[in-house]
């Protein structure tokens, strides 16, 4: 009897860590892109967003347009917008890439956040002669991890 609520227990601390895991994928994010457009001044981060765990069936289509940095890079976004949701997003450019997160709010004080780096080594840089600029050449499809 002893073996048998020693067993129980660990199984549910197995399960538990388990789910525990899996909710740490707050958002998981489809068809994303990033590109600044060749001859112009804008650049267009798009991509779908789905919260798993929810009552939401498809992914909310989000996007921004924005200016380019002067060298063709990739710019940074604050409160990208998402269709019908009080979603938003940000990208932040650091040393070592992009900073992405996702957040939507949950009372007046706090929000659901969810994060992904985008590493340099998946953007790059076009080669065409005057218009040079950056755009996203990594998964398309990827998890945000929760963001405490």
């Amino acid at each position: 009897m002893k073996f048998s609520a020693a067993a129980v227990v660990a199984a549910s601390a197995v399960a538990s860590g388990a789910a525990i895991e899996k909710r740490s994928v707050v958002y998981q994010i489809s068809d994303f892109s990033a590109a600044c457009i060749p001859h112009s001044t804008q650049c267009l981060y798009e991509f779908g967003v789905f919260q798993p765990g929810t009552m939401q069936t498809t992914p909310i289509a989000c996007k921004a347009m924005v200016s380019a940095n002067i060298d063709g890079t990739l710019p940074n976004v604050m409160y990208g917008a998402c269709e019908q949701s009080s979603r938003t997003f940000n990208v932040v450019r650091d040393a070592e890439g992009l900073a992405f997160l996702v957040q939507a709010p949950v009372s007046p004080i706090s929000n659901t956040t969810g994060t992904y780096h985008i590493p340099n080594s998946d953007l790059v840089m076009s080669d065409r002669p005057n218009a040079i600029v950056q755009s996203y050449a990594g998964p398309k499809n990827f998890d945000l991890q929760w963001q405490g």
